[in-house]
């Protein structure tokens, strides 16, 4: 009754498709696809039958959904599993493999299923090195900005695997790397970060000085009116803190002309940071905290103006733009370790022959002890920084003749103006 039943609806949909052969090329046809495509009420309890159900459907109708080739890469996936011996296993996975290469015929979507071809290869032909890269990269070639974020992944083990096996060398890893999160960024979606961070995590080994650095020297001349390759190079640059190779100064001067960004402003100014020309490199970081748009990047720049004036030893901008910027990110500790160091360098201009001078090692304790207390990923810097401040106290009988005692309250004057807690060394 319940086979009638399906036999009629499958003349009723046959007559009302046969003309689009959606549902196979006859009739009859129609009525056997439309019979064979409940293969997918056995997958879970019956997988024999539903792999039989399935192959006639494959075979007569097509055309008739995309998930008949989702659930045949499925079906045979389990059989892979199940089988017996190597040849066997071959088999089903050439089998496996066509099914997404007949999806791409009948539906096209070239580049989203060539990606999925590619990480299930990836996955199930582990050996196949060659074939899983070109099946990816060409994915990728073909997809763009569109392309999976799975496969972006999958595209970086593929060429980390070449590379390892001496297929490709490490300047074709950190190309193809450059490619990948360029693809990542210009997707504002959790996957699309998700995938960045595991494409980093994978091509971090290559993504050094040694290896970045000749790679930007070798491509300069050809690239240096290409924005989107400076801007890149520069990014990598960046990421190993290369600043000091020449050819980053060369790619950052190159790119703000094209590009007057804020991060390319920030470029400049870690640049001429570099050469100690601190003027300069306050500007461009003024510039690239005018030009910012989020709240993140405006605190970066306004730490970095804070950083070059402590290095131009303008202590007093650097705690004001130090505490500017610790204000702007919550749990930041880093702003607090540079005032502290404004502190400390100023214990020679702050001697005024009583306690100033061990006044500046109090207070830059304050602020080392301040960094770690809200950021635990500065603590180690802090503490070493806290041990050689303390080396500098003074001792109970230095103490003894200012009238002062351990554990007192104490003003500092000069331009720090805070008031402390005094400490000995003994």
């Amino acid at each position: 009754m319940k086979k009638l039943a399906l036999t009629l609806i499958g003349i009723a949909v046959s007559t009302f498709t046969f003309a689009q052969g959606k549902y196979g090329a006859t009739p009859q046809d129609s009525i056997t696809c439309i019979e064979s495509l409940i293969y997918k009420d056995y997958m879970d309890n019956d997988p024999k039958l539903a792999l039989s159900l399935w192959r006639k459907a494959y075979k007569v109708c097509p055309e008739s959904q995309v998930s008949l080739y989702i659930n045949g890469v499925k079906l045979y996936q389990g059989l892979i599993k199940e089988a017996k011996t190597g040849a066997e296993q071959q088999a089903y996975k050439d089998t496996m493999f066509s099914i997404f290469d007949q999806r791409i015929k009948v539906f096209g979507d070239e580049a989203k299923v060539k990606g999925y071809k590619g990480q299930t290869m990836l996955v199930y032909d582990k050996k196949n090195i060659e074939g899983i890269y070109t099946t990816l990269s060409e994915a990728v070639n073909l997809g763009g900005k569109e392309t999976d974020a799975g496969t972006l992944v999958a595209t970086m083990f593929a060429i980390v695997n070449l590379e390892k096996a001496e297929k490709k060398t490490k300047e074709d890893v950190v190309v193809q790397y450059d490619k990948l999160v360029s693809i990542c960024a210009a997707n504002n979606d959790e996957k699309y970060k998700d995938a960045q961070e595991k494409i980093q995590s994978v091509a971090a080994p290559y993504l050094d000085c040694e290896v970045l650095v000749p790679l930007a020297e070798k491509n300069f001349e050809a690239n240096k009116g290409d924005v989107v390759w400076l801007r890149n190079t520069v990014k990598l640059l960046k990421y190993k803190k290369c600043y000091e190779a020449e050819i980053f100064a060369k790619v950052a001067e190159a790119l703000f002309p094209l590009d007057p960004s804020a991060e390319s402003a920030e470029n400049m100014g870690k640049l001429f940071l570099g050469k100690k020309d601190y003027d300069k490199a306050i500007d461009f970081f003024n510039k690239a905290l005018e030009m910012a748009e989020t709240d993140e990047d405006k605190a970066q720049y306004t730490f970095s103006i804070a950083e070059a004036n402590l290095y131009a030893k303008n202590y007093s901008s650097a705690r004001t733009y130090a505490l500017k910027a610790a204000a702007m990110k919550s749990g930041w500790g880093e702003p607090y370790i540079v005032v502290g160091d404004a502190y400390l360098y100023s214990s020679k201009s702050c001697d005024d022959g009583e306690l100033g001078k061990w006044g500046a090692y109090w207070a830059a304790v304050d602020k080392y002890q301040k960094a770690k207390s809200v950021d635990s990923s500065v603590a180690d810097e802090a503490n070493k920084k806290i041990a050689r401040a303390s080396a500098s106290y003074p001792s109970t009988k230095d103490l003894f003749f200012y009238g002062k005692q351990k554990g007192d309250s104490y003003t500092i004057g000069c331009w720090i103006n805070e008031t402390t807690t005094i400490r000995v060394n003994d």
